[in-house]
């Protein structure tokens, strides 16, 4: 901190000179001609003006060479006594250095070691910094810098760059591919009187004029549907969603998903969708469709296996389900196989879902969709017609379980959903938080008719966590939720 107060006082100086010598630091606009990445690529004795940031910066005698950067990518600059004059070179390098942008006018030449480069004719400096690059752009060591100075990551970590543009260009091309299918993109309230559409705890938050509490939405499903009675056949949204839970390397509190319904589909039409549309969507954003991830090797080359909740079970703890057909006997088994986290009043469904997670999920490698969970699990799904025990629903699972989508066949009996939100009622006044609230005003849309429908939530950070193979989702959420510092 006491270099970095020493460096700042140096720089508050060499600002000063700049400005003494009539130069405005901070200037309105610039004059480029061309990106840094279009100037290397340009014939030698080519006339650009650059602009950039200078991110090193080295002087022999009468020459000083500067790297600059932009958006584009990088190039090298010539400064030279010979071509500026004493005065402007004397003036440049003794108050601009690294971190300062510039703008450069000059031509394109190749050095003597073969370096693409600018030789420098005029410069005007269009933002002088008063600290310095983090460790002298050898990059930062504290993760939670990173995380808390974003700015800092992305001038230091090409990969922290590179991280934030894969997920910019994922988020486009769903958006484009969803259009191109006949999606149409909606939004629906982030501030809603009742939550809903997923089982979660939310934020809440006051209304002074109303005089009412208000709930940070955990999800948007419920106003989708609303959309799917009211006449649309399809419709997503690229929503920003909030839980009220922990955090760690695979949650955080504030997260984008898109979510999108079909009327007259159902789940298996779903999944063959999602064959189609999550490989379009990687390779679009020139992603490979076979990479690592956790140190295991993953191919999301389609068809994904279609494989029951039930069926995983039998195959990793060697039991069927199905011989436990009751509370008691499931969860008797589950104390007998020492699954944590259970109790007498564990519901049936719940149990199934605690001994899946217990010994099949982490098995889990390559994509594969998880099929018909137990009935408790899912309180907004179609029931099977062959066992109403379990619903029609899929979550696109890989590496070690985690969840990239869930998607259902959706309720459409508004009696079946009006018996199910007050079951989760019930839940709520036994001490459940993450129980789903009545919602009066969702069922009575369904009483006015919904078709057919299925729909879908896809995780996006995620889902770039796992194509970047980042150990942690706040790597590619570009402000985390953090404490604040003491």
């Amino acid at each position: 901190m006491t270099e970095n107060l020493n460096e700042e006082a140096v720089r508050l100086e060499h600002l000063n000179a700049i400005k003494t010598a009539g130069t405005n630091p901070y200037p309105a606009k610039s004059d480029r001609t061309h990106t840094l990445a279009v100037a290397h690529a340009s014939a030698t004795d080519t006339a650009v003006t650059v602009v950039g940031r200078i991110m090193t910066m080295r002087t022999m005698g009468k020459l000083c060479f500067a790297h600059l950067r932009d958006d584009s990518g990088k190039i090298q600059i010539a400064v030279s006594e010979k071509e500026l004059g004493a005065d402007k070179f004397k003036f440049f390098t003794k108050n601009l250095e690294m971190g300062d942008f510039v703008q450069t006018e000059g031509t394109i030449f190749t050095t003597h070691k073969g370096e693409i480069s600018v030789l420098v004719k005029n410069y005007t400096v269009l933002a002088k910094t008063l600290l310095p690059l983090p460790e002298k752009f050898h990059g930062l060591s504290n993760v939670e810098t990173r995380y808390r100075q974003r700015y800092l990551d992305l001038i230091s970590s090409d990969e922290a760059m590179r991280i934030a543009k894969v997920r910019s260009l994922l988020v486009r091309e769903i958006r484009n591919y969803f259009d191109a299918e006949g999606f149409f993109e909606v939004e629906t309230p982030i501030l809603q009187t009742l939550y809903g559409g997923a089982l979660a705890k939310p934020f809440v938050t006051h209304h002074n004029a109303l005089d009412i509490p208000l709930y940070l939405r955990i999800a948007p499903e419920l106003y989708l549907k609303r959309l799917i009675v009211g006449g649309f056949e399809k419709v997503y949204e690229v929503a920003r969603c909030f839980r009220n839970e922990g955090i760690d390397h695979n949650h955080n509190p504030e997260f984008t998903q898109i979510e999108f319904y079909w009327a007259y589909a159902d789940y298996n039409k779903l999944m063959d969708f999602v064959e189609k549309m999550l490989p379009h969507i990687i390779t679009a954003a020139d992603l490979p469709l076979k990479f690592t991830a956790e140190g295991q090797e993953v191919d999301f080359t389609p068809p994904y296996p279609r494989v029951s909740m039930r069926e995983l079970i039998k195959k990793y703890a060697k039991i069927d389900i199905e011989d436990y057909s009751d509370q008691a006997s499931m969860f008797a088994l589950a104390k007998k196989l020492n699954v944590d986290g259970v109790d007498p009043g564990t519901g049936r469904g719940k149990l199934i879902d605690e001994i899946y997670k217990a010994y099949a999920r982490t098995k889990i490698i390559n994509p594969i969709f998880m099929i018909d969970h137990p009935v408790e699990l899912s309180p907004l799904a179609k029931k099977k017609s062959d066992d109403p025990r379990y619903v029609e629903r899929f979550q696109l699972l890989c590496v070690g379980g985690n969840e990239l989508m869930n998607a259902f066949s959706e309720l459409n009996d508004p009696i079946d959903q009006e018996e199910r939100l007050k079951e989760q009622t019930r839940l709520a006044d036994a001490g459940d938080e993450e129980s789903m609230p009545y919602d009066e005003d969702f069922v009575t849309a369904l009483k006015h008719g919904m078709p057919p429908t299925a729909g879908l939530g896809m995780g996006i950070d995620r889902l770039v966590k796992l194509l970047v193979n980042a150990d942690n989702l706040k790597e590619v959420i570009l402000f985390p939720t953090l404490k604040p510092k003491e």
